[in-house]
């Protein structure tokens, strides 16, 4: 039953008021949120922020949109570009006339069912980590002393926390829960949602294939968090899965140039480099779906 009883009560808010209109209007007005906060961010902290972050000196937002996220500075105005991106959820929730704490589900259990998604995916990329350093050792290039890392972490986290609840609430809060309410068919419920999650990837300026390949893990990412949601009627692992992976893509080992600013080391290759990604595509792919299964039976 793919419909299970904590995801109906975890729909009934959604329930009040499930016109397909709503939907479309919330849609507009979150977007427009999230564009106008995204850009008022930028424009506004830019220059605060360069007294702490010397390379945003003579930077403007249009430059730091093509930086790529290649230093802290600019990490860190890009995620926090994605505070509005949350209060556009809780807006787009206020057309049905419902709270924003309607979007996480109950409070009960809500703190183990994040760590636990945490936690699995932790275990799961230290093995491979391991596996890797066994089967085909790479070089990992060092990007940022151990010391000044570990003194970022204590606004990173909490940025990065925020940036991947806030997409949290729009894919598997708000749409995932009123397309529910609205339509039976789990493929608008969990396909639609996540297929747009995985557009929102596209990258139009590498190759190609590597570009589909990339909105495709990122679309079956969202496919395993939606199914994460249904089981359990809540927001709970889905916001601990999505926190770790961005932790360690992030914050431990980054591809150069492509948000890395904030890594602690960079990887051997670089976006140039199609036929490796593309197998580390593949594999992260697989990966994700043994992270998933292993949630899901942790959460028995």
């Amino acid at each position: 039953m793919l419909r299970t009883p904590a995801f109906e009560a975890f729909i009934a808010p959604a329930r009040r008021y499930p016109a397909f209109w709503r939907i479309v209007l919330a849609t507009v007005t979150g977007f427009g949120i999230y564009m106008l906060g995204a850009g008022l961010v930028l424009w506004a902290g830019l220059t605060p922020l360069a007294r702490i972050f010397p390379e945003l000196e003579g930077m403007d937002p249009l430059m730091l949109l093509y930086g790529n996220g290649s230093s802290p500075g600019q990490m860190a105005l890009i995620l926090a570009t994605f505070i509005p991106m949350g209060l556009a959820a809780f807006v787009m929730a206020a057309w049905h006339g419902r709270g924003p704490a309607s979007l996480f589900g109950p409070r009960k259990g809500f703190a183990r069912m994040f760590f636990m998604g945490v936690a699995v995916l932790a275990f799961a990329n230290l093995v491979f980590f391991v596996t890797e350093r066994l089967v085909a050792p790479e070089d990992y290039i060092p990007n940022l002393p151990f010391a000044i890392w570990a003194t970022h972490l204590i606004w990173a986290v909490p940025l990065l926390f925020i940036q991947t609840t806030s997409e949290e609430l729009v894919f598997r809060g708000y749409f995932q829960q009123q397309l529910a309410a609205r339509f039976n068919h789990p493929f608008i419920w969990m396909v639609l949602p996540s297929l747009l999650f995985g557009l929102g990837h596209y990258d139009d300026t590498i190759d190609p294939i590597l570009a589909l390949m990339i909105v495709s893990a990122t679309t079956l990412f969202g496919v395993l968090a939606a199914d994460l949601t249904r089981v359990t009627g809540s927001l709970a692992a889905a916001m601990g899965l999505h926190f770790a992976n961005n932790f360690v893509a992030l914050l431990l080992v980054g591809i150069p140039r492509e948000l890395s600013g904030l890594a602690l080391y960079h990887a051997p290759f670089t976006m140039e480099d199609t036929s490796v990604l593309m197998a580390y595509v593949a594999l992260d792919m697989i990966v994700l779906l043994l992270i998933w299964a292993g949630i899901r039976r942790a959460l028995r």
